[in-house]
Parts: structure tokens; C-alpha cells; sequence
């Protein structure tokens, strides 16, 4: 009796406790913290670390942040270019307290922000050592940040249940050169997992190793973004804990993808079903992209039982680069051509005609010719030029343009799917009204 009296005590004089404001603790030379690990420990829940450059822009070296509170956000503060962290010489071991990554968020640590940071060194052992680890957390962002020459770019998981891994976002990031050579083919750009993960208008690209792209979550969703010259796949959405639940998703939409002409490993484009025995019950959405790839090699790769695929106005184009026997579609590991359907797709080079799909063949027409279709892909410009006319004149239906949403999203207004276009470096527009709706990712160059 006295115990829970005790505790009704404690409990009323804590709901009549003011609040504790948010503090912003500063990290840097002449602040009061001169490490972010320092500031970490002394954040309470909704706190801001705000971090200022070293002297002559020298990085924070060997770094280590194992977070375990609840909205804090860790800020460069603002500055020419972002602030530099090194992991270089840290055994990132995952053993204790001792995170996988130079940033770390644990289960429970939700509603944190990263934001304005360049991450690069971290390695360890076991060759996945991260820029950023989401360790189970939910709604956790990574915002405007350069992560390059880990052993992983950016890794996450959940636990197998809807409760983990919630609602990841992942805007404005520059993501190249992770990997580890000791290790090949499996350290990637991206590794994600949980329940799910949205990557916004990002540059992905050259990936060391592995994939730029790589997920085992319920429901991956990638957005304007421009993801090109992996050293294999450029996404390989595949099997886990967490896509057995029905509608396990992926969905691409408005995204620029390239394949490089001297990629050294698998030269498909996107994978989506299995890799590991587990099931995956979902559709792959590939809405209003621009896929550039001179590899016979298939751009879409279907490989589970339940895998299904829709395309809707997507512009697959060879670069100019002649190769017969092109393949837009492969199926295998129980998956079927009948479970592909779509319209309103170009196929620009010399790909073969797919039978047994549901494709319209009247609108996803393929043309052999070679006249220049883009702007300057040498600058990153992947604007149609304007007498590069589609044989289609498009307007996509709102059943067309229908997206499943992600789960544990906030269900706020969303523009119409196309209405961004990327605009390099990592970063957005609006795209460009026109009387019909455009195919690809981008609208005519001016």
C-alpha cells in the first residue's frame, strides 16, 4: 500500500513538473563541448547539438555517437561546406556501447534529425561499418549530408514487426564510394531494412562494391532522385524479416537512373524478389522514370512467387549505345511475365518485344533510332532535348498515378506524382507544366 501510494505521488508531481525547455548544446572550438559524443551524453529528449567546423575545417576525428535519447537533433551548424567527421583509425565494432557507425540510432531513440554533415572512414572488422546506422529506431531523418568511403553508407534494420524501422527519411544526401574491397559484393551505398524507408531527392552513386541501393524493407520508396554508375545493380530490393507481410512495396517514381558502360558486376538495372529464401509479397512500382542503360542485361528483374511489377510512363533509353537483344524484363524464381503489366512506357534502342506480360503493346512503343534524346548527360542533364518528341502524346489517369503510401508516414497533402523533377547536385524543382503529361523523370530542356 505504501508502495503504490509512493508511486501515485511521484507520478502526480510529474504531471505538475514544468517543462523542461530544449537546450541547444554547442560543439566546437571555444563552445562548451569540444566532441558531439560529449554533447550526446548530456542531451535531454528534444534537444539540438549544434556543431560548428574546426579550425581550418579539419574533421572531427574518430567520432562515435551511440545515441539513446528521444528528438534530439545534431545540426552543422551553418557554414561554406558541411561539417567533417572522420571515423578514420575507430573500429566501428557494434560490441557494447561501441556503435556500428559514426552516428547510431538505437531502438527507442525516435524522431531524430542528422542534418548537414559530411561522414566518411568509418570502418570495422566485419566490413560494415556505416556513416549512419538505424539500429530499429523510427522516423528517424537524414537530411542534407555527404556520406562517402565507408564500409556502408547508410544501414538500417527492424526486427521482423511493424513497429521498427518506421518511416525513415532520407532527403538531400550526396551517397558515393562506400564499400569494402576486402569484402566484395556485399557493402553497399545503401543497405536498408525495417518497415519503411523514403529516399527524396538524393545522389546515389558509385558504389564500390555492392548495389547503390539496397533494401530488405517491408516498403521502400525512392523519389527524384539521380542513382547511377553502381558498381553492380543500381537497386536490388529483396527478401527479409519484414517483406513476408503482404504488400511489401517498392516504389520508384521520378528518379533518373544510369547505368555505367564499364560496370564491373551485375549490369542489371533493379532487382526486386529474393536473394535469401524468405518470401516477398509485393508490387514494384516504376512510375515516370528515366532508365539509361547500354547492357543487355534486363532492367527489371522479377524473382519471387508473389513479386509483381506496374510501369507507367517510364523512358528506358540504350544512351545511344547500339546493343541488340536488349531485355526490358526477366522473370525467374517462380515469378511470371503475366504479373507485369503497365502502359505508356518508351523504349528508346533495341530492345526485344516481351510477350506473355500484360503490357499494352499500343503504348509502350520501341523506336531504334540514335539521335541525341538529352540535354548534357555529361553534366548531369537528363532533360529531353525539345526535338527529341515522344511518340506518345500521355496524360496519365489519378488511378494511374496512384502510389500505395508508406506506412508510418505521416498522412499529410502530397503533390501529384511528377511534380518535382531532381536537380543535381541533390536537390529539387518544379517540374515544368506541359499540355499532356511527360514521360521520364524530367520535362523538356528550354
Amino acid at each position: 500500500m505504501i508502495r503504490s501510494w509512493s508511486v501515485a505521488v511521484f507520478v502526480l508531481c510529474s504531471a505538475l513538473a514544468p517543462c523542461v525547455p530544449a537546450a541547444t548544446l554547442e560543439v566546437g572550438p571555444g563552445k562548451r563541448f569540444a566532441r558531439i559524443e560529449e554533447a550526446n551524453a548530456h542531451a535531454r529528449p528534444g534537444d539540438v547539438i549544434l556543431v560548428y567546423p574546426r579550425d581550418h575545417d579539419l574533421p572531427y576525428e574518430r567520432t562515435a555517437v551511440f545515441v539513446r535519447q528521444t528528438r534530439l537533433t545534431f545540426r552543422a551548424a551553418p557554414a561554406p561546406r558541411r561539417v567533417s567527421i572522420s571515423g578514420q583509425g575507430f573500429n566501428y565494432s557494434g560490441q557494447g556501447s561501441v556503435p556500428r557507425a559514426i552516428f547510431q540510432f538505437n531502438r527507442g531513440t525516435d524522431h531524430c534529425v542528422l542534418e548537414g554533415f559530411e561522414l566518411t572512414g568509418a570502418h570495422n572488422g566485419s566490413h560494415n561499418g556505416a556513416g549512419v546506422r538505424i539500429n530499429q529506431a523510427n522516423h528517424i531523418t537524414i537530411r542534407n549530408c555527404e556520406i562517402h568511403h565507408n564500409d556502408m553508407g547508410i544501414m538500417s534494420n527492424g526486427d521482423g514487426t511493424e513497429e521498427t524501422g518506421v518511416d525513415q527519411r532520407i532527403e538531400h544526401c550526396q551517397i558515393h564510394h562506400n564499400g569494402d574491397p576486402a569484402d566484395p559484393g556485399h557493402n553497399h551505398n545503401l543497405y536498408l531494412g525495417g518497415t519503411s524507408a523514403t529516399l527524396s531527392f538524393c545522389d546515389v552513386h558509385s558504389s564500390l562494391t555492392g548495389h547503390n541501393v539496397k533494401s530488405r524493407a517491408h516498403h521502400t520508396r525512392i523519389q527524384y532522385c539521380y542513382v547511377h554508375h553502381s558498381s553492380n545493380r543500381e537497386f536490388d530490393l529483396v527478401d527479409g524479416a519484414d517483406t513476408a507481410r503482404p504488400e511489401s512495396h517498392a516504389v520508384l517514381v521520378g528518379n533518373i537512373i544510369v547505368k555505367d558502360p564499364q560496370c564491373p558486376g551485375n549490369r542489371g538495372v533493379i532487382h526486386f524478389g529474393q536473394d535469401g529464401g524468405k518470401e516477398h509479397d509485393g508490387t514494384i512500382h516504376l512510375l515516370l522514370n528515366t532508365i539509361v542503360t547500354p547492357h543487355i542485361s534486363p532492367v527489371l528483374e522479377l524473382s519471387a512467387a508473389n513479386a509483381k511489377a506496374r510501369l507507367l510512363g517510364n523512358l528506358v533509353s540504350n544512351g545511344g549505345v547500339r546493343q541488340r537483344g536488349q531485355r526490358l524484363l526477366a522473370v525467374r524464381g517462380g515469378a511470371g511475365l503475366a504479373s507485369i503489366g503497365g502502359h505508356h512506357n518508351w523504349l528508346r534502342g533495341d530492345f526485344e518485344g516481351e510477350s506473355g506480360t500484360t503490357l499494352d503493346a499500343r503504348t509502350n512503343p520501341m523506336q531504334r533510332i540514335d539521335a541525341p534524346l538529352f540535354g548534357d548527360p555529361a553534366r548531369h542533364d537528363y532533360r529531353l532535348r525539345q526535338e527529341a518528341r515522344s511518340p506518345l502524346d500521355v496524360v496519365l489517369s489519378p488511378t494511374d498515378l496512384a502510389l500505395p503510401p508508406v506506412p508510418g508516414a505521416a498522412r499529410a497533402r502530397e503533390d501529384v506524382p511528377g511534380s518535382w523533377q531532381y536537380r543535381h547536385p541533390a536537390d529539387k524543382e518544379r517540374r515544368l507544366g506541359e499540355p499532356a503529361q511527360k514521360i521520364g523523370a524530367c520535362s523538356r530542356a528550354p
